[in-house]
C-alpha cells in the first residue's frame, strides 16, 4: 500500500503517522512504534532495504482503532494501532485476524476468555464487566480478575507499591498491594530491559568492567501474580481493586511472531 494511502487510513482515526529510516539497533525491516513531537503523537513505521508490504484489514473510525497487516517471505503478521484512555498505542497481534473486534478478542489469554463466558458480544471489549467471579478490568495491556476467595496465606508476603511490566523496557504499572508466587529471578536494567538470569548476569559482569554500573535491579519473570487497592500508570486512568485480591494476567501480545522478547516482569 502506498505510503500516502497509508497516511489517509491513519488520518480517519484521527493519528498522524510518519514514515522513518531504521536505526543501527533496530532486528527487523519493519517496526511499528508511537513517537511524540511539538505536535503531539504519531505513528512512526520504521522501513529497512527488505520492508514488508502493508495493508490495512479494518478501520473503525469511532473506536479510533486500525489493523494493519505486513507481508513478507516469513509470513504475515497483524499489528493492531489506536487509542486507549489517554494515548496511542500498538500493538502486535497473535494467530489469524482479519477484524479489530477478533484482534481484540485474540490478545485476550485463555484464562480470560473463559472467565468472559455468558457475556454479550457488545460488552466483551469494555474496561471494567461483571463476571460470574465478580468483576474484571484491564488496564493497558494487564487484566484484573476477582478472586474474593484468595488469602495470601504464610509464604504470601505482601509486596506495597510494586512495579509490573512487559519487559522491553515498557513503563511499569504499579500495585499498591502485590502477592507473588514462582517466576524466575532476573536482573533487569536499561541495556537489558527484559532481564537476564544469574548465569547470563555473571557472564555480563565478566566481559564488561562498566557493565555492573547499569542500574541494575531485581524484578521476577512471569509469575503468578494477585494485586488490590489501586493500580497506577502514567497513560492511564486509576483503577481501584479496593481490599478484594483480583489475579493478574497479561495480554498475549507475547505470542505474535512479530513482537520480541516480551515477558511479564515484577
Amino acid at each position: 500500500m502506498e505510503q500516502k494511502l497509508l497516511e489517509k487510513k491513519f488520518k480517519t482515526i484521527g493519528a498522524r503517522v510518519k514514515f522513518l529510516e531504521q536505526r543501527p539497533f533496530d532486528r527487523e525491516n519493519l517496526s511499528i512504534d508511537v513517537g511524540n513531537d511539538n505536535s503531539g503523537e504519531f505513528f512512526s513505521i520504521r522501513l529497512g532495504d527488505n520492508a514488508p508490504d502493508i495493508e490495512v484489514l479494518d478501520v473503525k473510525k469511532s473506536d479510533r482503532h486500525l489493523l494493519l497487516m505486513t507481508k513478507d517471505g516469513r509470513g504475515n503478521s497483524k499489528f493492531l494501532c489506536g487509542f486507549d484512555e489517554r494515548h496511542f498505542f500498538s500493538c502486535a497481534i497473535p494467530g489469524s485476524v482479519s477484524t479489530i473486534l477478533a484482534a481484540k478478542q485474540a490478545l485476550k489469554p485463555l484464562g480470560i476468555v473463559n472467565a468472559e463466558s455468558g457475556i454479550k458480544k457488545k460488552n466483551l471489549h469494555k474496561r471494567q464487566k461483571k463476571i460470574k467471579a465478580g468483576r474484571m478490568y484491564r488496564q493497558g495491556e494487564f487484566f484484573f480478575t476477582s478472586t474474593p476467595e484468595f488469602v495470601p496465606g504464610r509464604n504470601g508476603v505482601v509486596h506495597k507499591k510494586e512495579p509490573m511490566s512487559r519487559g522491553r523496557g515498557s513503563k511499569p504499572h504499579t500495585a499498591e498491594f502485590l502477592v507473588r508466587y514462582g517466576g524466575e529471578p532476573v536482573r533487569v536494567c536499561p541495556m537489558h530491559p527484559d532481564g537476564v538470569n544469574a548465569e547470563e548476569y555473571k557472564k555480563i559482569i565478566k566481559n564488561d568492567k562498566t557493565a555492573k554500573h547499569w542500574k541494575w535491579v531485581t524484578r521476577v519473570r512471569n509469575p503468578v501474580v494477585y494485586a488490590k487497592g489501586r493500580i497506577s500508570h502514567s497513560d492511564h486512568k486509576t483503577l481501584d481493586l479496593k481490599d478484594v485480591w483480583h489475579l493478574v494476567s497479561m495480554n498475549t501480545e507475547n505470542m505474535a511472531a512479530a513482537s520480541r522478547n516480551v515477558a511479564f516482569l515484577d
